[in-house]
């Protein structure tokens, strides 16, 4: 995904459970260039994974001088209990609530 200096990325969300992760491919050190997830600020690093809840509401920030890449994938979240064929006992105890 490409982000040009000067764009914003509105607050938003996935509608299904799923991981996403942004893989940084170019990513300007100059300026102020960053997600909000949750109440959470991360910043791309070249060759670094910023992987995070797609259900939780993120924003993007870019005022730097040169264009963006990351790399977008998205995962089936882990605790999604449709994506296990084991009763809820055999999930792992990260998915278990309450915490």
């Amino acid at each position: 995904l490409r982000l040009h200096p000067g764009a914003r990325l509105k607050p938003h969300f996935g509608n299904g459970p799923r991981l996403s992760v942004h893989l940084g491919l170019e990513t300007p050190q100059v300026g102020d260039i960053h997600m909000q997830v949750g109440s959470k600020t991360v910043r791309w690093q070249e060759g670094h994974a910023v992987v995070f809840d797609d259900t939780f509401i993120h924003k993007v920030k870019h005022d730097g001088i040169e264009p963006r890449f990351v790399l977008l994938l998205w995962f089936c979240h882990p605790c999604d209990s449709e994506n296990w064929e084991n009763p809820p006992e055999r999930q792992p105890e990260v998915c278990r609530w309450p915490r």
